[in-house]
């Protein structure tokens, strides 16, 4: 399976949160119609993997990231 785009990933969740095609999803997110209350997000659930000097959230359910550890 090919990584998606940012782009593509934020179509992608958007069509699959509200259950409208990605055809819609995609005329959403070109209107800018799709408004996000940062006082209220969800929690998401995190699967951290120690990877040495960095710590990654993969197949959590979102689109993966990353934390960098600090050096003392």
């Amino acid at each position: 399976m090919a990584k998606l785009s940012y782009i593509d990933q934020q179509i992608k969740d958007v069509a699959d949160a509200q259950g409208i095609s990605t055809q819609e999803a995609i005329a959403q997110v070109r209107k800018g119609s799709q408004e996000v209350d940062f006082d209220n997000l969800p929690s998401q659930k995190h699967l951290w993997t120690d990877r040495g000097a960095k710590m990654t959230c993969e197949n959590a359910g979102h689109t993966m990231h990353e934390a960098w550890k600090i050096r003392k």
